[in-house]
């Protein structure tokens, strides 16, 4: 995956979470065009590499920011440090 198309991506996510309009991790899978696994590895990369401060309600069945959501530029400076994971690379 490209960094533009990362970019994108995480837009799209960003997008969602907003809008309060993520749905369960399976809908949320099929809005963005990817399989649910993968949304699990990237919600993971999202939380955990660049800070994302993302969680999951039960009640409300959608994913929601746990701060005011300003988190585009640690994204985007973490992001320059190093390229976003490819689906090239081996573990």
């Amino acid at each position: 995956m490209s960094v533009d198309q990362y970019v994108k991506l995480v837009k799209r996510i960003d997008e969602l979470i907003r809008r309060k309009s993520t749905g369960t991790p399976t809908q949320i899978a099929l809005k963005l065009g990817i399989s649910r696994r993968a949304w699990y590895y990237l919600l993971e990369t999202l939380t955990q590499e660049y800070s994302f401060p993302v969680a999951y309600c039960r009640r409300r069945q959608s994913y929601y920011y746990t701060d005011d959501g300003k988190h585009y530029d640690d994204f985007f400076k973490k992001l320059l440090e190093r390229s976003p994971p490819s689906d090239n690379e081996e573990s």
